[in-house]
């Protein structure tokens, strides 16, 4: 019992031998033809060969992950825990923690290569925080649930445990991609701990009898020529989301591919990297440890946690169901605030973002795309700074909770 008490430091370290097992398979690698296909369409196939062998040879022959890792370990304190889950019993978990040295702080959760500016500020009138990074439950070290039901909504559980277990009654959550449906989960069933919200990410659509005046600027193409292209673009994005009619009705058949596959698995990843973003220049380095993150571990809970979100076909089991119809149709008092990025997946209209929310912040910038924290960190950086900062003229069980 007292080792599911404890909180341990970590410290990655990958064995030689799964290592010596990755490059046995790296030089084994076959790939297909490459099609000749005319200029302009490159990528509307796929990965195109002459983007992915160079990146390939660059990990076969001088990616160093020993380095990386170690950078890793030397600039980011990292911890795991065990916390009751839903549906799981107890799970481990795999997280960062960066105090402030700011007493005052405010505890935040986030994902991103951005923790210092959020830590310690250069502005000292800025908002700083206490940054807790977790990787969600299955992804990079933290445990994977074998049995289904480990949603949005399950992920929200864990992670309420953990700040609990930090000592963190109150806080704030930020989040893109999944992070930003974690919010939302968040934001609906943790209410009296979620204090605020603020995403990168918003799939949030108006109805007739809801929403008319919306529906009516839907309509008549009254919004702003940016978010009307960004609309068409999100209404047409069928070649971008192919991945998820897998990854949200058989992700066990394709696991298997990408868990046996290193070369496999960095396709699948860079593929999206450059699709999802502003142009923004990937280093092999940077490609290549993305896609270790989700090796070392397997890439299984990730590729699962479309079905378990419903993504494409509503869950066998009602009670998993009826917890994510209340993420979607439940309204939440929770303060929100959202950063609008013009390259991401989806790009609907700013105000369709505070459809069910209480809408206080919101930002709209003319660069970055999905993975906004890595591309243009400083915008979001700020972003967050601003809404926090209204948050704060409100909401006193901020101040001082740390």
């Amino acid at each position: 019992m007292a080792a599911y008490n404890e909180i341990k430091p970590f410290t990655i370290s990958i064995p030689d031998s799964e290592l010596d097992q990755l490059h046995q398979k790296l030089e084994l690698t076959r790939l297909p033809d490459e099609l000749d296909l005319p200029p302009g369409q490159e990528w509307d196939w796929g990965i195109p060969l002459a983007v992915l062998k160079p990146v390939l040879e660059y990990w076969r022959i001088k990616y160093d992950w020993r380095a990386v890792e170690e950078r890793i370990n030397q600039s980011l304190p990292q911890f795991t825990t065990y916390v009751e889950s839903k549906r799981h019993g107890e799970q481990e978990v795999h997280f960062v923690h960066k105090r402030s040295k700011n007493p005052g702080a405010i505890p935040l959760i986030f994902v991103s290569k951005i923790i210092e500016e959020l830590v310690n500020p250069k502005d000292p009138k800025l908002p700083s925080f206490h940054v807790v990074t977790p990787s969600l439950p299955g992804y990079v070290f933290s445990q994977r649930a074998n049995t289904p039901g480990m949603n949005i909504v399950g992920t929200a559980y864990v992670l309420d445990k953990l700040m609990q277990k930090l000592g963190y009654k109150h806080y704030v959550v930020q989040g893109g991609d999944w992070g930003a449906f974690v919010c939302q989960a968040f934001a609906i069933y943790h209410q009296d701990t979620c204090l605020a919200i603020h995403t990168n990410l918003s799939v949030s659509f108006p109805t007739p009898l809801k929403n008319p005046i919306l529906t009516l600027k839907t309509i008549l193409g009254l919004y702003p020529k940016d978010e009307r292209d960004g609309l068409k673009k999100s209404q047409q994005s069928e070649a971008e989301t192919g991945y998820q009619k897998i990854q949200g009705t058989r992700p066990q058949t394709l696991a298997v591919g990408l868990t046996d596959s290193p070369v496999g698995l960095l396709a699948w990843i860079g593929e999206k990297l450059y699709a999802w973003t502003d142009n923004y220049p990937w280093t092999p380095e940077e490609w290549i440890t993305w896609t270790m993150l989700y090796w070392v571990n397997g890439p299984a809970a990730g590729l699962r946690y479309y079905k378990e979100n419903s993504i494409v076909e509503p869950s066998k089991d009602p009670e998993l169901q009826e917890e994510l119809i209340k993420i979607r149709t439940l309204p939440s008092p929770t303060p929100f605030g959202f950063s609008w990025f013009p390259k991401d997946l989806y790009t609907f209209p700013v105000e369709w973002a505070g459809i069910g929310r209480n809408y206080v912040y919101s930002n709209k910038h003319n660069r970055g795309g999905h993975f906004a924290a890595w591309e243009v960190p400083e915008l979001l950086v700020d972003d967050i700074q601003r809404f926090v900062t209204l948050v704060l003229d409100k909401e006193v069980r901020l101040l001082n909770v740390s």
